[in-house]
């Protein structure tokens, strides 16, 4: 019967400066991650939040929001979002951009007819 022989040793160079028992991630990786989550739980409302409500949107206007959710699927990976969370993260954006830019912001400018190159 032969005798078993110590296991080799395994050696992961990308973990020799964190110390032999260290865990993979820093809490600074763990504190990123979970301020990531916590902004996606943000923004992610449950269906009972939400209000319903109708606009209606010109022909090209639809079609820019399924090549805004065709463009995230296939060239950013983002499998799961719907045309209530574009328009919608496109209606906040645009609130955010107003307050910070008032005059110079595109709505002010779109609204006003003022789409010419020097504006």
């Amino acid at each position: 019967m032969a005798t078993k022989g110590k296991r080799p040793s395994f050696v992961f160079p990308e973990l020799e400066s964190r110390g032999r028992h260290a865990i993979l991630r820093s809490a600074e990786e763990v504190q990123a991650e979970l301020d990531a989550l916590r902004r996606q739980n943000d923004t992610t409302l449950d269906a009972k939040d939400r209000v319903k409500v109708t606009y209606r949107f010109r022909a090209d206007a639809v079609e820019a929001v399924e090549d805004i959710r065709r463009l995230l699927r296939r060239k950013h990976g983002i499998r799961k979002v719907n045309r209530e969370d574009i328009a919608q993260a496109a209606v906040l954006e645009s609130l955010r951009l107003l307050e910070e830019y008032g005059a110079n912001c595109f709505l002010v400018k779109q609204f006003l007819g003022d789409t010419g190159p020097d504006s």
